[in-house]
Protein backbone atom coordinates (compact mmCIF):
# COMPACT_ATOMS: atom_id res chain seq x y z
CA UNK A 1 0.00 0.00 0.00
CA UNK A 2 1.18 3.20 -0.98
CA UNK A 3 1.80 5.48 1.54
CA UNK A 4 1.95 9.70 1.52
CA UNK A 5 4.28 12.15 2.19
CA UNK A 6 4.61 16.03 1.72
CA UNK A 7 7.97 17.66 0.68
CA UNK A 8 8.19 21.11 1.93
CA UNK A 9 12.38 22.05 1.04
CA UNK A 10 12.67 23.98 -1.98
CA UNK A 11 15.69 22.23 -2.92
CA UNK A 12 14.13 18.96 -2.39
CA UNK A 13 11.08 19.93 -4.55
CA UNK A 14 13.75 21.43 -7.57
CA UNK A 15 15.32 17.81 -7.33
CA UNK A 16 12.36 15.75 -7.59
CA UNK A 17 11.06 17.76 -10.36
CA UNK A 18 14.31 16.82 -12.11
CA UNK A 19 14.00 13.64 -11.21
CA UNK A 20 10.24 12.79 -12.27
CA UNK A 21 9.45 15.20 -14.69
CA UNK A 22 9.80 14.53 -18.37
CA UNK A 23 9.43 18.39 -19.93
CA UNK A 24 6.77 18.19 -22.66
CA UNK A 25 6.43 22.45 -22.66
CA UNK A 26 8.68 25.39 -21.62
CA UNK A 27 6.06 25.90 -18.43
CA UNK A 28 7.63 22.19 -17.61
CA UNK A 29 11.30 23.69 -17.44
CA UNK A 30 12.25 24.46 -13.54
CA UNK A 31 13.72 27.70 -14.04
CA UNK A 32 10.62 29.16 -15.61
CA UNK A 33 8.60 28.32 -12.76
CA UNK A 34 10.99 29.67 -10.27
CA UNK A 35 10.52 32.91 -11.51
CA UNK A 36 6.97 33.22 -10.35
CA UNK A 37 7.75 31.06 -6.97
CA UNK A 38 10.56 34.12 -6.39
CA UNK A 39 7.92 36.69 -6.24
CA UNK A 40 5.23 35.16 -5.08
CA UNK A 41 6.67 32.77 -2.29
CA UNK A 42 3.81 30.18 -1.87
CA UNK A 43 5.72 27.27 -0.04
CA UNK A 44 6.37 24.06 -1.86
CA UNK A 45 4.89 21.19 -0.58
CA UNK A 46 5.24 18.33 -3.25
CA UNK A 47 2.91 15.46 -2.86
CA UNK A 48 5.00 11.86 -2.82
CA UNK A 49 3.26 8.42 -3.26
CA UNK A 50 5.85 6.11 -2.22
CA UNK A 51 5.36 1.57 -2.17
CA UNK A 52 8.18 -1.08 -1.79
CA UNK A 53 9.22 -0.14 -4.95
CA UNK A 54 9.57 3.18 -4.93
CA UNK A 55 7.95 6.51 -5.82
CA UNK A 56 4.59 5.39 -6.98
CA UNK A 57 3.64 9.28 -7.73
CA UNK A 58 4.22 13.14 -7.48
CA UNK A 59 2.00 15.71 -7.70
CA UNK A 60 3.78 19.27 -7.46
CA UNK A 61 1.88 21.40 -5.07
CA UNK A 62 2.09 24.48 -3.03
CA UNK A 63 0.19 26.69 -0.45
CA UNK A 64 -0.65 29.74 -1.37
CA UNK A 65 -1.46 31.35 1.70
CA UNK A 66 -3.34 34.01 0.70
CA UNK A 67 -5.95 31.80 -0.57
CA UNK A 68 -5.62 29.00 1.87
CA UNK A 69 -5.31 26.69 -0.55
CA UNK A 70 -2.79 23.83 -2.30
CA UNK A 71 -2.27 24.44 -5.84
CA UNK A 72 -0.19 23.70 -8.69
CA UNK A 73 3.51 25.30 -8.19
CA UNK A 74 4.69 27.80 -7.42
CA UNK A 75 1.08 29.29 -7.12
CA UNK A 76 1.01 32.18 -9.30
CA UNK A 77 -2.27 33.73 -8.92
CA UNK A 78 -5.02 36.02 -10.58
CA UNK A 79 -8.71 37.10 -9.00
CA UNK A 80 -8.58 32.94 -7.76
CA UNK A 81 -7.01 31.40 -10.57
CA UNK A 82 -3.62 30.17 -11.48
CA UNK A 83 -1.92 30.79 -15.09
CA UNK A 84 0.11 28.33 -15.68
CA UNK A 85 -0.94 25.58 -17.89
CA UNK A 86 -0.66 21.81 -18.70
CA UNK A 87 1.40 21.09 -14.92
CA UNK A 88 3.00 17.85 -15.48
CA UNK A 89 2.23 14.95 -12.87
CA UNK A 90 4.40 12.11 -12.27
CA UNK A 91 2.48 8.20 -12.13
CA UNK A 92 3.97 4.87 -12.38
CA UNK A 93 2.18 3.05 -15.02
CA UNK A 94 0.83 0.22 -12.75
CA UNK A 95 -1.36 3.21 -10.67
CA UNK A 96 -4.62 5.17 -11.48
CA UNK A 97 -4.23 8.98 -11.29
CA UNK A 98 -7.91 9.30 -9.60
CA UNK A 99 -5.81 7.54 -6.71
CA UNK A 100 -3.17 10.41 -6.75
CA UNK A 101 -5.63 13.35 -6.46
CA UNK A 102 -7.52 12.03 -3.75
CA UNK A 103 -4.46 11.95 -1.83
CA UNK A 104 -4.59 15.80 -1.72
CA UNK A 105 -4.79 17.54 0.71
CA UNK A 106 -8.80 18.63 1.25
CA UNK A 107 -8.05 22.68 0.31
CA UNK A 108 -6.46 21.35 -2.93
CA UNK A 109 -7.30 23.27 -6.36
CA UNK A 110 -5.79 22.54 -9.44
CA UNK A 111 -6.24 23.90 -12.54
CA UNK A 112 -5.37 23.04 -16.34
CA UNK A 113 -4.64 19.54 -16.50
CA UNK A 114 -3.75 17.72 -19.71
CA UNK A 115 -5.06 14.46 -20.24
CA UNK A 116 -2.85 13.57 -23.62
CA UNK A 117 -4.72 10.07 -23.52
CA UNK A 118 -8.32 11.18 -23.42
CA UNK A 119 -9.05 9.37 -20.79
CA UNK A 120 -10.71 11.22 -17.93
CA UNK A 121 -10.76 10.38 -14.23
CA UNK A 122 -14.22 10.79 -12.13
CA UNK A 123 -12.26 13.28 -9.68
CA UNK A 124 -11.56 15.59 -12.43
CA UNK A 125 -13.69 17.76 -14.85
CA UNK A 126 -13.85 20.59 -17.78
CA UNK A 127 -12.00 23.52 -16.83
CA UNK A 128 -11.35 25.75 -19.88
CA UNK A 129 -10.19 25.33 -23.69
CA UNK A 130 -6.79 25.68 -24.75
CA UNK A 131 -6.49 27.19 -28.63
CA UNK A 132 -3.82 25.35 -30.07
CA UNK A 133 -2.51 24.86 -34.01
CA UNK A 134 -0.36 21.70 -35.33
CA UNK A 135 0.84 23.20 -38.92
CA UNK A 136 1.52 19.57 -39.34
CA UNK A 137 -1.79 18.76 -39.64
CA UNK A 138 -2.58 20.90 -42.42
CA UNK A 139 0.92 19.95 -44.30
CA UNK A 140 2.96 22.95 -43.09
CA UNK A 141 0.51 24.77 -46.20
CA UNK A 142 -1.02 28.28 -45.19
CA UNK A 143 -3.67 27.88 -47.84
CA UNK A 144 -5.09 25.28 -45.79
CA UNK A 145 -5.26 27.07 -42.97
CA UNK A 146 -7.12 29.84 -44.55
CA UNK A 147 -9.40 26.82 -46.28
CA UNK A 148 -11.00 26.66 -42.46
CA UNK A 149 -12.33 30.43 -43.24
CA UNK A 150 -14.94 31.25 -45.39
CA UNK A 151 -13.93 33.09 -48.58
CA UNK A 152 -15.41 36.24 -47.45
CA UNK A 153 -13.96 36.23 -43.85
CA UNK A 154 -10.39 35.67 -45.25
CA UNK A 155 -10.20 37.69 -47.51
CA UNK A 156 -11.52 40.48 -45.04
CA UNK A 157 -8.84 39.31 -42.74
CA UNK A 158 -5.67 39.83 -44.90
CA UNK A 159 -6.72 43.13 -46.03
CA UNK A 160 -6.91 44.45 -42.75
CA UNK A 161 -3.45 42.96 -42.45
CA UNK A 162 -2.52 44.40 -45.58
CA UNK A 163 -3.90 47.67 -45.15
CA UNK A 164 -1.02 47.71 -41.96
CA UNK A 165 2.15 46.01 -42.82
CA UNK A 166 2.13 48.24 -45.69
CA UNK A 167 2.69 51.23 -44.19
CA UNK A 168 6.43 51.17 -43.59
CA UNK A 169 6.10 48.38 -40.91
CA UNK A 170 8.88 46.28 -39.72
CA UNK A 171 8.82 43.64 -37.04
CA UNK A 172 11.73 43.95 -34.44
CA UNK A 173 12.93 40.54 -32.17
CA UNK A 174 13.88 40.17 -28.17
CA UNK A 175 14.19 43.96 -27.77
CA UNK A 176 13.73 43.89 -23.97
CA UNK A 177 13.28 47.36 -23.25
CA UNK A 178 10.31 47.33 -24.56
CA UNK A 179 8.94 45.59 -22.11
CA UNK A 180 7.94 48.22 -19.99
CA UNK A 181 5.66 49.56 -23.11
CA UNK A 182 4.27 45.98 -23.14
CA UNK A 183 2.88 46.28 -19.69
CA UNK A 184 1.51 49.97 -20.37
CA UNK A 185 -0.50 48.54 -23.16
CA UNK A 186 -1.67 46.04 -21.10
CA UNK A 187 -3.00 48.21 -18.25
CA UNK A 188 -4.17 50.56 -20.20
CA UNK A 189 -6.72 48.20 -22.16
CA UNK A 190 -7.26 46.34 -19.13
CA UNK A 191 -6.60 47.65 -16.07
CA UNK A 192 -6.91 46.08 -13.11
CA UNK A 193 -8.41 42.71 -15.22
CA UNK A 194 -4.86 42.73 -16.41
CA UNK A 195 -2.30 40.34 -15.14
CA UNK A 196 0.27 42.82 -14.97
CA UNK A 197 -1.51 44.78 -12.64
CA UNK A 198 -0.57 42.84 -10.00
CA UNK A 199 3.60 43.88 -9.68
CA UNK A 200 4.37 40.08 -8.64
CA UNK A 201 2.89 38.88 -12.52
CA UNK A 202 4.92 42.04 -13.70
CA UNK A 203 8.63 40.81 -11.89
CA UNK A 204 7.73 37.45 -12.83
CA UNK A 205 7.55 37.89 -16.40
CA UNK A 206 10.50 40.01 -16.39
CA UNK A 207 12.65 37.42 -14.88
CA UNK A 208 10.92 34.85 -17.45
CA UNK A 209 11.66 37.38 -20.51
CA UNK A 210 15.37 36.99 -19.11
CA UNK A 211 15.84 33.64 -18.28
CA UNK A 212 14.08 32.40 -21.99
CA UNK A 213 16.25 35.68 -23.27
CA UNK A 214 19.77 33.92 -21.89
CA UNK A 215 18.60 30.39 -23.07
CA UNK A 216 17.95 31.51 -26.28
CA UNK A 217 14.27 29.93 -26.36
CA UNK A 218 12.74 33.90 -26.33
CA UNK A 219 10.63 35.34 -29.17
CA UNK A 220 9.43 38.56 -28.25
CA UNK A 221 7.83 40.17 -31.45
CA UNK A 222 7.31 44.15 -31.59
CA UNK A 223 5.48 45.69 -34.55
CA UNK A 224 6.49 49.11 -35.44
CA UNK A 225 3.96 51.27 -38.13
CA UNK A 226 5.66 54.48 -39.20
CA UNK A 227 8.49 54.48 -36.22
CA UNK A 228 5.92 54.12 -33.74
CA UNK A 229 5.59 50.40 -31.71
CA UNK A 230 2.00 49.26 -31.73
CA UNK A 231 2.49 46.13 -30.94
CA UNK A 232 4.47 43.47 -28.67
CA UNK A 233 3.96 39.64 -28.02
CA UNK A 234 5.73 37.79 -25.11
CA UNK A 235 6.43 33.76 -26.40
CA UNK A 236 8.55 31.44 -26.05
CA UNK A 237 9.80 28.47 -28.87
CA UNK A 238 11.22 25.43 -26.85
CA UNK A 239 11.03 21.27 -28.13
CA UNK A 240 9.51 22.87 -31.21
CA UNK A 241 6.55 24.10 -29.73
CA UNK A 242 5.72 27.81 -29.90
CA UNK A 243 4.02 29.44 -26.87
CA UNK A 244 2.24 32.92 -26.91
CA UNK A 245 2.00 34.03 -23.44
CA UNK A 246 0.96 37.77 -23.27
CA UNK A 247 0.20 40.71 -25.33
CA UNK A 248 -0.08 44.32 -25.68
CA UNK A 249 -1.31 46.62 -28.56
CA UNK A 250 -1.99 50.70 -29.40
CA UNK A 251 -5.48 51.62 -28.69
CA UNK A 252 -5.38 54.16 -31.90
CA UNK A 253 -4.14 51.05 -34.26
CA UNK A 254 -7.12 49.05 -35.19
CA UNK A 255 -6.86 45.73 -36.28
CA UNK A 256 -2.97 45.14 -35.51
CA UNK A 257 -3.55 42.30 -33.33
CA UNK A 258 -4.79 40.87 -36.50
CA UNK A 259 -1.12 41.21 -37.85
CA UNK A 260 0.83 39.55 -35.08
CA UNK A 261 -1.97 36.71 -34.95
CA UNK A 262 -0.88 36.10 -38.33
CA UNK A 263 2.68 36.41 -38.03
CA UNK A 264 2.91 33.96 -34.92
CA UNK A 265 0.50 31.11 -37.26
CA UNK A 266 3.14 32.37 -40.34
CA UNK A 267 6.61 31.57 -38.22
CA UNK A 268 5.37 28.13 -36.82
CA UNK A 269 4.28 26.92 -40.46
CA UNK A 270 7.56 28.25 -41.93
CA UNK A 271 9.45 26.76 -39.70
CA UNK A 272 8.08 23.54 -39.60
CA UNK A 273 6.86 23.43 -36.00
CA UNK A 274 4.77 20.89 -34.19
CA UNK A 275 2.63 23.12 -32.52
CA UNK A 276 1.63 26.56 -31.84
CA UNK A 277 -0.39 27.51 -28.25
CA UNK A 278 -1.96 30.48 -27.49
CA UNK A 279 -3.56 29.23 -24.44
CA UNK A 280 -6.54 28.98 -22.88
CA UNK A 281 -9.11 32.26 -22.18
CA UNK A 282 -12.41 32.64 -23.92
CA UNK A 283 -10.98 35.12 -25.90
CA UNK A 284 -13.18 35.70 -29.13
CA UNK A 285 -10.89 36.15 -31.62
CA UNK A 286 -9.56 32.34 -30.57
CA UNK A 287 -12.71 30.49 -32.07
CA UNK A 288 -12.79 33.60 -35.13
CA UNK A 289 -9.66 32.32 -36.27
CA UNK A 290 -10.44 28.58 -36.27
CA UNK A 291 -7.84 27.53 -33.78
CA UNK A 292 -7.64 23.87 -32.36
CA UNK A 293 -9.82 23.21 -29.72
CA UNK A 294 -8.05 21.14 -26.34
CA UNK A 295 -9.97 20.80 -23.20
CA UNK A 296 -7.90 21.48 -20.09
CA UNK A 297 -9.16 19.76 -16.77
CA UNK A 298 -9.39 21.28 -12.99
CA UNK A 299 -9.37 18.99 -9.93
CA UNK A 300 -10.83 20.66 -6.85
CA UNK A 301 -10.76 18.54 -3.43
CA UNK A 302 -14.70 17.37 -2.50
CA UNK A 303 -14.42 19.70 0.47
CA UNK A 304 -13.76 22.52 -1.40
CA UNK A 305 -17.19 21.46 -3.65
CA UNK A 306 -19.32 20.98 -0.11
CA UNK A 307 -18.27 24.58 1.14
CA UNK A 308 -18.21 26.34 -2.29
CA UNK A 309 -15.15 27.84 -0.29
CA UNK A 310 -13.44 28.44 -4.25
CA UNK A 311 -12.71 32.17 -4.85
CA UNK A 312 -14.54 33.68 -7.82
CA UNK A 313 -17.23 30.71 -7.72
CA UNK A 314 -20.70 31.72 -6.09
CA UNK A 315 -21.69 28.28 -6.76
CA UNK A 316 -18.95 25.94 -7.00
CA UNK A 317 -21.18 22.66 -7.21
CA UNK A 318 -23.25 24.45 -9.74
CA UNK A 319 -20.31 25.23 -11.38
CA UNK A 320 -18.83 21.84 -11.74
CA UNK A 321 -22.00 20.32 -12.25
CA UNK A 322 -22.45 22.54 -15.61
CA UNK A 323 -18.51 21.75 -16.82
CA UNK A 324 -19.88 18.11 -16.56
CA UNK A 325 -22.65 18.24 -18.48
CA UNK A 326 -21.14 19.58 -21.36
CA UNK A 327 -18.14 17.18 -21.02
CA UNK A 328 -21.28 14.20 -21.34
CA UNK A 329 -22.67 16.70 -24.49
Amino acid sequence: MAKTRFVTDLESCRALWKALIKPKNVFDLWSFRSCFQKHFRSRPSFLVLEDNRGIVGMVPICYAEEQDMFLFFPGEVWKGKTWIERTAIHLRDDHRLSNLFNACPERTYLRYIDLPNGHVPETLSVDEIGYVLYPERLHFEMSHYRERFSGKKIKSLMKTIESLVCQNSTFHMNRLEDFDLLVNMSLNRFGPDSYLWDERFRDGFREVMLFLYRRGLLRMVSLEIRGKTVAIDLGALWNNVYTVFLGGTDPETPGVAKVMNMHHIEFAFQQGLSKIDFLCGDFHWKKLWHLDEEPLYKFVSPFLVREEALPGFPSLAAALAESRDSQRA
